[in-house]
């Protein structure tokens, strides 16, 4: 299907659902919504079933063609993913399926609705979806979760008209609502989701959040009471395990579930931006120090917010390396406030392995107005190239020293591109490329921009954990867990020999790593999935042959020929659905007689 086809355009609602939007949109032009998506499918054979309608705002990018899709539409691809939850889940630390099984249990398969805001206008909101949203706090209403006229539940995948129900056509926005009680509406939880709905750079660390989530359960005491936390827990998690995740030690490649934090917020009463803007006394966080090299060495940048702050670096996955004229540089640190790289010399003394530093010490004290980058280059004995990147890192910042940024004004719009581009899998050489940029110098000054410069750090720390050769059995495990999971969402083949491919193995080490039970695992639920989108796919051809093809003509043979699958091939997979086709083709032997 082509955009142009198109005849009819709907508006894109800042709150609204994906789903939404396109059954609106293929509604308005006379599409079946089913066949509408299928236009743009990630997978050329995969038609839409009723069940990928749920998919399509939580994990879209596994069963659409996002760039096609856009391009339909005429909307940025960007705008149609912050219609779906991933600008939740991207907020999250850790590898996507991390973010994903964070929200697990979280998103609703049933329809919860406010009759106001549809009378308003007639779509469904994104906060509508998520569990333990029981209100709408601009209308003070309760929300519905059902048919008012037929008393009918509503599923998603049900869904075939916006404002409609699919059991009795009556208007959703007629139900008759009714005034709540104050406490009957969960406003903590609902001011929860309503801060991780918005667009915008904020960024959850595991760690930090379970290190604030156990100071508000310690009742806010600089000294660690451990039966306080653990009465304030109320059994949704273990002391012991957040523990694990506030000093980073969590054995598990996982982030904290965030149906535990939203439960405990519940029940002291706070949300979940009252708990991240919260301010944690060093008095608390010493309670949870391991003493170690890196505690013992701090940030000597002197604009950095952590400047002699003892533990204010971070480990890389870098553990040693050799320079060219073969001096050993080894314990490699990163810090997160200002971007500036270290790492211990031969003789144990911590090195700065960015130019920053060395520039800000060389030029601070200078007049260097009106300056061209060809004389600072002069000033700092340094390349053209590496001078205009320390120029960019300056620039991005506000650093009253010596350098101006020639004009350029940071755009949150352009920030936030280049952010999501790196979490996408976007090479900095593509960024770029892109068309945004007015220059060079631009590009530079986003390229080194705090936020972007730690959005790399992390994605290039989880890819040297991933391609180690670490032999550790658990380790090896989990990077063999999260490629099969992502074959898995991408639907691609889940084999041996194709997860050997992969990882540059050969089948025996798979199998000495105990990964090969997990494998068949996903293997037959990747199956399974399949064959019931199958199954879903060929009762609607055999609807489409049924209601298409005149009655004398209608065959066995004929049918088996329309949907090019012959008829024993389909039995030995499944049984069931070809006796249900022999019923509805009026062929099915008395003995073969079935209730359907």
């Amino acid at each position: 299907m082509e955009s142009e086809l198109l005849t009819v355009r709907v508006k894109l609602y800042e709150d609204e659902l994906l789903s939404s939007f396109l059954i609106r949109l293929a509604n308005a032009n006379g599409i079946d919504i089913l066949k509408f998506c299928s236009s743009f499918s990630k997978s050329t054979s995969h038609y839409f079933q009723r069940g990928d309608i749920n998919l399509l705002d939580f994990y879209p990018l596994s069963i659409l063609d996002i760039d096609k899709l856009a391009d339909i539409v005429n909307i940025e691809r960007m705008r149609l993913l912050n219609s779906t939850f991933i600008k939740i889940t991207t907020k999250f630390s850790d590898d996507n399926n991390s973010r994903v099984r964070n929200m697990t249990d979280l998103i609703r398969k049933q329809l919860f609705y406010c009759p106001e805001c549809l009378h308003e206008a007639d779509y469904y909101r994104d906060i509508w979806k998520l569990e333990g949203v029981n209100g709408c706090l601009k209308h003070n209403k309760i929300l519905f979760d059902k048919c008012m006229n037929c008393n009918e539940v509503i599923l998603y995948k049900e869904i075939n008209s916006i404002g409609k129900c699919p059991h009795c056509n009556f208007l959703l926005k007629k139900s008759l609502n009714i005034n709540a009680k104050a406490e009957e509406i969960d406003k903590n939880t609902i001011l929860s989701w309503m801060f991780l709905l918005e667009d915008s750079l904020l960024r959850i660390e595991n760690n930090d959040m379970a290190l604030k989530l156990l100071f508000l359960l310690n009742e806010f005491k600089d000294a660690l009471d451990r039966d306080l936390i653990t009465k304030n827990i109320n059994k949704h998690t273990s002391l012991p395990t957040l523990l694990q995740h506030a000093r980073g030690t969590i054995t598990k490649y996982k982030n904290l579930h965030l149906k535990i934090v939203l439960n405990i917020l519940t029940e002291r009463n706070a949300n979940l931006k009252q708990l991240l803007t919260l301010e944690v006394p060093q008095a608390f966080k010493n309670n949870f120090r391991v003493s170690k090299k890196i505690d013992s060495v701090f940030c000597i940048a002197p604009w950095c917010p952590s400047f002699k702050i003892l533990g204010s670096l971070i480990k890389t996955g870098t553990s040693k390396k050799k320079k060219k004229d073969n001096t050993e540089l080894k314990y490699y640190l990163f810090c997160k406030e200002c971007g500036c790289e270290y790492a211990f010399d031969n003789n144990n003394q911590l090195i700065e392995r960015t130019n920053f530093i060395f520039a800000y010490s060389k030029l601070v004290q200078r007049n260097l107005n009106n300056l061209s980058l060809k004389k600072v280059s002069f000033i700092l004995e340094m390349p053209i190239d590496k001078t205009r990147r320390v120029v960019a890192y300056f620039a991005s910042r506000e650093v009253k020293v010596f350098l101006n940024s020639n004009g350029i004004a940071l755009d949150s719009s352009k920030l936030l591109k280049f952010i999501n581009g790196i979490r996408e899998g976007q090479k900095i050489k593509q960024i770029r490329q892109w068309n945004i940029w007015e220059s060079y110098s631009e590009f530079l000054v986003y390229r080194y921009h705090i936020e972007v410069i730690n959005e790399l750090f992390k994605k290039e720390n989880v890819r040297e954990k991933e391609t180690g050769k670490s032999t550790n059995k658990s380790s090896m495990f989990l990077l063999v867990k999260k490629i099969v999971d992502d074959m898995f969402h991408n639907d691609e083949d889940i084999t041996i020999k194709n997860v050997c491919n992969k990882l540059k193995v050969v089948p025996e080490t798979i199998r000495n790593w105990g990964c090969n039970s997990y494998i068949a695992q996903v293997k037959q639920n990747q199956r399974s999935l399949r064959i019931d989108r199958m199954r879903e796919d060929i009762k609607y051809k055999l609807e489409l042959y049924l209601k298409n093809t005149p009655p004398e003509q209608i065959s066995a043979i004929g049918f088996y020929e329309y949907i090019s699958i012959g008829r024993t091939v389909l039995w030995r997979i499944d049984k069931e659905l070809t006796r249900y086709i022999a019923y509805k083709l009026g062929t099915l032997k008395e003995e073969e007689k079935i209730s359907v």
